[in-house]
């Protein structure tokens, strides 16, 4: 498939999203593994939800790769981190998408300036969708700094007498 020209600096900039996506879904994905194998069912919740989510964008992100007549590169930007404590876990999460949502904002401000009013709509709504997951994050680390371990001891009761129950 030919490249569009035209197009070469969007579909780089989709790419990049498109390769810290992965890395992100994959993150997310662990997280939800570890901290549902620990009983935090809300916190595994969470993650899963939030990985379902950037995996949409991973689809959307290579539909409009293709449609652009680019190719489409599935690498993760980064390996993923084997963290197991939940604060930390939100921290980072925190970290990656604030970043995201910093790149986001940038990659459609250019994609606006070079025309491109598609891809430029497109990295404002993941943007948008990035702060939700932002905003989870941001209020389960409060929980955390005001609850300590007593909220982690909530979820992890819950979980064992819903799993005595079945």
């Amino acid at each position: 498939m030919e490249e569009n020209k035209r197009y070469t600096k969007s579909i780089e900039r989709l790419n990049d999203a498109l390769g810290k996506e992965i890395a992100t879904t994959l993150q997310y994905i662990y997280f939800h593994t570890v901290f549902e194998d620990a009983g935090y069912e809300h916190i595994a919740h969470l993650m899963r939800s939030a990985s379902i989510s950037e995996m949409r964008h991973i689809e959307h992100i290579s539909e409009r790769i293709l449609f652009l007549q680019g190719s489409v590169n599935m690498n993760s930007s980064f390996p993923t981190r084997q963290i197991n404590d939940v604060r930390e876990a939100f921290e980072f999460a925190l970290k990656l998408e604030q970043s995201t949502v910093d790149t986001y904002n940038e990659y459609s401000r250019l994609c606006a300036e070079e025309d491109d009013a598609v891809t430029h709509r497109m990295f404002q709504e993941m943007a948008a969708e990035e702060e939700g997951h932002l905003d989870i994050f941001r209020t389960e680390l409060q929980n955390l700094k005001d609850y300590g371990s007593q909220y982690l001891a909530l979820q992890s009761i819950a979980h064992s007498k819903k799993a005595s129950e079945k």
